[in-house]
């Protein structure tokens, strides 16, 4: 990937989306989270629209800290497979530190839908239910979430909120 240097930023003639998308991924793995989210909108580009690549865009704008971004790109991978658990509860917890409380139950209520036994979906759910004072709604959540995982880091603090 020496052609992606900051010597040397032209790209070959003949590129694939695919190939653009590994080469984002590198550049997310070696830290640069803005040069992979541009490499991931080249593929894009490229390539039309696809669930997959705008979940990673999403991923990588969510931790380079471009909330407002991220959120677009998760709806966007939802339009197009309404489907992906994955983009449903990642756009739950961006709307959670985008204080859109209401918004986040409702996406990862929907991430539950599709996928009930989603232990991380349960744990932000039960969270976000208690912080918008609605704990017996909450505790449902707490207890499927140490059901399904009792070794999580966050189990102890489950066990507390259900006070076992």
């Amino acid at each position: 990937m020496a052609f992606l240097s900051r010597q040397s930023p032209a790209l070959p003639d003949q590129v694939t989306p695919h190939q653009l998308a590994s080469w984002a991924a590198e550049l997310e793995e070696a830290g640069d989270l803005r040069s992979a989210a541009e490499m991931f909108r080249a593929a894009l580009a490229a390539g039309g629209p696809q669930p997959e690549l705008c979940f990673q865009l999403a991923e990588v704008l969510y931790r380079a800290g471009d909330l407002a971004a991220a959120r677009e790109r998760y709806f966007m991978a939802l339009e197009l497979d309404e489907n992906y658990v994955e983009a449903r509860a990642n756009l739950g917890c961006v709307l959670l530190d985008q204080s859109e409380k209401e918004l986040a139950v409702a996406a990862f209520e929907g991430a539950l839908r599709s996928h009930e036994p989603y232990a991380d979906v349960h744990y932000h759910l039960a969270r976000t239910l208690d912080e918008l004072t609605r704990p017996d709604e909450a505790d449902g959540h707490w207890r499927r979430f140490v059901e399904l995982a009792p070794n999580s880091p966050w189990a102890e603090e489950a066990r507390q909120r259900l006070h076992v």
